[in-house]
């Protein structure tokens, strides 16, 4: 069958559409935020492919997968198992890093533990082993009538005993022994043993080398390593000499000198999830929890004696015990409590936060007038917080610490997560120097690859290990193709945004080498730059010329005109959209009159772009900011403006703008506990009232939770209900009204609509609650209307429909009107928060914004907010982000869609490339003056 065929599909606002889709080609679903796209690809296409599989499986294997609900639709036809690529961030697991969920870390286990060279971590000796073959060729090869003594070495707890060890080797058939060098007969060894045992050696064998005596020193070396273990000595007398030499045979990487010794490598001593590899203090993770100064002291210009430390609750504590040896180490470093604590000396806070060590102070202990003097150290506030942290038993007491602490890298691994005895392992290299596995995945993909391309297998071996470094090799490459290759592989997967996360799983399919897969993948170009399309938009082709259909969901422009077919779907969001307009290949489909995104390609509907002129009367400049790839720039943002952050992928935008100034913020205004990137200083924070940070997380974790919740419209619509003459009657309050409580919410289903059955080996079924009939609360206070309205149909209206049926109620209005504004008129009041995209979300937040009073002065932070909005929708969100603008707010967007470029204020260009080629400001100005500087990476795309 050459297509996927789709006949009458209902799901969420489809309208029953049919709808073909070619098979083995590169499919584009676009159009309008909420016009059903993603009900056709993921809930319909994806769902139904997936539930077939796995129904096809055993009961038994069933219950380990995940099972999707039967989607609305007649049918499906020529469907293949499909897999789903969505852009979701990568999960909270601090263990996990792009080398792990790539499983590159894992090859290169193998490679560490095959071709790895251990050293001594103290002394960075080379170590090396030798097997029995290698001693017995050793000794061999000595000249003819060499004389060869073998030696085991006894540990010296075994020689405790003298009598016990003597009578031992005796019975074994042992005549002689080395005694701090001196040979002795064991019979003779007891009376003359000394008092000073330095060590001791056994005499497994004397012979002398010549034909015939292969077969005697072979079984001498063996018996001797079977005695010693892994270290035999050997004494050696050549012909032509008179003197013994000495020689040692390890058989185990040993330093005899310092006594180090690493056991046999395996892959698992490579891993930071294991205890053989994992470094003792952090146990693998890297990182590690510390008191923080600054977060007991925020407010350095207060004092101590005017509230400075917030350890304390109150400042009234003057008898605290702890207090009084505050006051007595200020007393005896000369230091006044009343003074701001920006002004004390710089040996006084490190013995307030650290201790005095072993320096005493006197602390006088007074009550009811008696007085007690008391000598003793002082621990330090923030070993005092640690302590507790870890040793309380009170979850309270913790909690209450964990607001002092921070996140800090290990001081053992320094990061890098490994015991020192693995990190000294490291991989020879024909041209560059050795490396640790530990530094090999701190390079870049590009640089990875570059170096590994270049290893020489070892001989004998080579064969075997050529499948394991071809598997690297092309997994870094396939990371390279999809424009990921400025990440480090020993980036924590937690840190990475939802576009790379997707990007590395579609790097990893295009590695599966799978053929016959549909595959669904939601705005894979998300946080790249114009510049890295082209890349991806070949991988998307390799996934299709494997023999797969690839459908993406997009609003990429180059995506879009790149595809095998279009399909446009509209004409607008929620109950107006849900309808194909047209479908074909992407030319036929631009020229189409219905088609909504046809009228943005050809240009007959653009966008009113309202630049501000840039008046520099006001910014916040960021010092010598040096975190990851940023090369100690200075970076000044204008305030009042629309200020848009730029940069190829891997230029250090998020660096810049997320790790250093939303941190450095986020401490000023609200204690917040993360660590700003490195920086100098930030200037301008008090010509700021406020940060907003609009970011595309969820609005809440849990499925009660929805737009209603989120921007507070559910309290005034329930304070509306409360006080209708019937609720007053009854005694109903605003309470009453929530679902999430008992009192107005349906008890059988707990104010879910559904009641869940277990199904066992199959998915959970829900059905609608039979008491509730799926409307949550219960029959009495269903009684209660407004307009002829209860408050579970006031929950199932549309913002748009809600902003009309409230529209004489200001608050509520406000809240309502400003949902419809950045285009979400669509979305139902109570719709479930985990249903929400994340460019919804993101929209929800906005929405929350706008209707609040606002006296200007606020900075607002804005990550890609163009995140699954199409042409149409960027018209509305450019008009929401001006009247922020407009009422004297200050806006910085990290952005990449160039329409939002071309319509701000100020843009600051990163680059000029990713990772190590980029954390340079390479351009600042206006979009005009951008697109003429031809330093400017993105000045040639506006």
């Amino acid at each position: 069958m050459d297509a996927i065929v789709i006949k009458g599909a209902r799901q969420h606002n489809l309208r029953g559409i049919d709808v073909e889709i070619p098979r083995g080609k590169l499919v584009v679903i676009t159009g309008p935020s909420g016009s059903g796209k993603s009900s056709l690809a993921f809930h319909t296409l994806y769902a139904e492919g997936q539930r077939r599989y796995v129904e096809s499986l055993s009961a038994y294997a069933r219950q380990f997968l995940d099972q999707l609900d039967k989607p609305d639709v007649d049918s499906i036809e020529g469907l293949s198992p499909a897999i789903a690529i969505e852009q979701r961030t990568g999960g909270m697991n601090p263990r996990s890093t792009i080398a792990t969920s790539t499983e590159i870390y894992d090859y290169l286990r193998i490679l560490y533990a095959a071709m790895g060279v251990p050293h001594d971590p103290e002394t960075g000796e080379r170590l090396e082993k030798m097997t029995s073959a290698d001693i017995i060729d050793a000794l061999s090869n000595k000249p003819e009538k060499s004389k060869v003594v073998l030696l085991a070495p006894v540990p010296r707890e075994e020689a405790s005993d003298v009598h016990v060890l003597l009578e031992n080797l005796q019975r074994q058939g042992f005549v002689r022994i080395r005694l701090n060098g001196t040979m002795l007969e064991i019979e003779e060894a007891a009376s003359q043993w000394p008092k000073r045992v330095r060590n001791i050696e056994i005499v497994v064998d004397r012979l002398v080398i010549r034909d015939g005596s292969m077969s005697r020193l072979a079984d001498s070396v063996e018996t001797t390593l079977r005695i010693c273990g892994s270290h035999a000595l050997a004494l050696v007398m050549e012909p032509e000499s008179d003197d013994w030499q000495e020689v040692s045979f390890q058989t185990s990487y040993r330093n005899p000198v310092t006594g180090f010794e690493l056991p046999e490598l395996t892959p698992k001593h490579f891993s930071f999830n294991s205890r053989h590899g994992a470094c003792p203090h952090c146990h693998g993770l890297g990182t590690e929890m510390s008191c923080d100064p600054d977060l007991l002291v925020p407010d350095t210009t207060k004092s101590i004696n005017s509230g400075a430390i917030l350890i304390w609750k109150s400042n009234k504590r003057k008898t605290s015990w702890q207090r009084k040896k505050i006051e007595a180490l200020a007393q005896e470093m000369g230091q006044d409590t009343d003074a701001p604590f920006s002004s004390m000396s710089d040996g006084f806070k490190h013995a307030l936060f650290y201790g005095t060590g072993e320096m005493e102070i006197e602390v006088i202990w007074e009550k009811d007038g008696f007085k007690r003097p008391f000598n003793k150290a002082f621990e330090g506030l923030c070993c005092i917080v640690e302590r507790f942290s870890r040793e309380s038993k009170s979850n309270a007491v913790r909690a209450s610490m964990s607001r002092f602490m921070t996140s800090r890298q290990c001081p053992v691994c320094q990061g890098r997560r490994l015991k020192p005895s693995i990190l000294a392992v490291t991989l020879d290299h024909p041209t560059d120097a050795p490396m640790g596995i530990d530094e090999f995945c701190a390079l870049p993909v590009e640089d990875a690859l570059h170096w590994l391309d270049k290893i020489d297998l070892p001989e004998g071996r080579g064969e075997a290990l050529k499948g394991v470094l071809g598997e690297i090799l092309r997994r870094l490459a396939f990371l390279d193709d999809v424009g990921l290759s400025y990440l480090t592989l020993d980036r924590a997967s937690n840190t990475l945004s939802g576009g790379e996360t997707q990007r590395i799983r579609l790097a990893t399919q295009i590695g599966a080498g799978l053929s016959g897969v549909i595959y669904v993948l939601d705005e894979p170009s998300i946080g790249l730059h114009a510049a890295d399309n082209a890349r991806l938009i070949q991988a998307l082709s390799r996934l299709r010329d494997l023999g797969n259909t690839v459908v993406v969901v997009e609003h990429d422009e180059e995506t879009i005109r790149a595809a095998d077919w279009l399909i446009d779907i509209g004409p607008g969001a929620g109950s107006h959209g849900g309808i194909v307009l047209a479908a074909g290949k992407p030319d036929d489909v631009i020229l189409h009159k219905q088609s909504v995104t046809g009228k943005w390609l050809t240009g007959k509907n653009p966008l009113k772009i309202s630049n501000k002129c840039a008046e520099r009367n006001r910014e916040i400049i960021i010092r010598n900011a040096r975190e990851h790839n940023l090369q100690g720039i200075d970076v000044a943002i204008p305030l009042g403006l629309m200020v848009s952050v730029t940069g190829p992928s891997g230029s250090g935008k998020s660096t810049l703008i997320d790790n250093i100034l939303r941190r450095v913020l986020a401490r000023h205004f609200h204690r917040a506990m993360s660590q700003p990137g490195k920086h100098d200083t930030v200037e301008g924070i008090d010509q700021i009232s406020k940060v907003v940070v609009v970011d595309q997380k969820p609005i809440g974790r849990s499925p009660r939770s929805n737009p209603a919740t989120y921007t507070g419209a559910l309290d005034l619509i329930r304070a509306i209900f409360a006080k209708l003459p019937l609720s007053r009657q009854r005694g109903y309050a605003a309470g009453r009204f929530s679902f999430n409580i008992k009192g107005g919410r349906c008890e059988k289903c707990q104010g879910d609509g559904a009641i869940r059955i277990d199904m066992h080996f199959l998915n959970d079924a829900f059905v609608t609650c039979d008491s509730c009939g799926g409307k949550r609360y219960n029959r009495e206070t269903l009684e209660v209307t407004y307009k002829g309205k209860n408050i579970a149909e006031v929950l199932e209206m549309t913002a748009e429909a809600a902003s009309v049926f409230f529209e004489n109620v200001p608050k509520l209005s406000r809240i309502l009107v400003a949902l419809c504004d950045v285009g979400l008129g669509y979305i139902h009041l109570g719709q479930s928060a985990n249903t929400l995209s994340g460019g919804e979300a993101q929209r929800v937040k906005l929405a929350d914004e706008l209707s609040r009073p606002n006296n200007g002065h606020c900075l607002y932070l804005l990550d890609e907010p163009t995140t699954g909005l199409h042409y149409e929708d960027i018209r509305v969100l450019l008009d929401v982000l001006y009247k922020l603008r407009d009422a004297g707010n200050s806006l910085v967007i990290v952005e990449h869609n160039l329409d939002v470029i071309r319509a701000a204020d100020w843009v600051i260009d990163m680059g000029p490339g990713g990772g190590k080629h980029g954390g340079q400001l390479v351009a600042c100005g206006t979009p005009e003056s951008l697109a003429k500087d031809p330093r400017s990476p993105t000045g040639q795309w506006i």
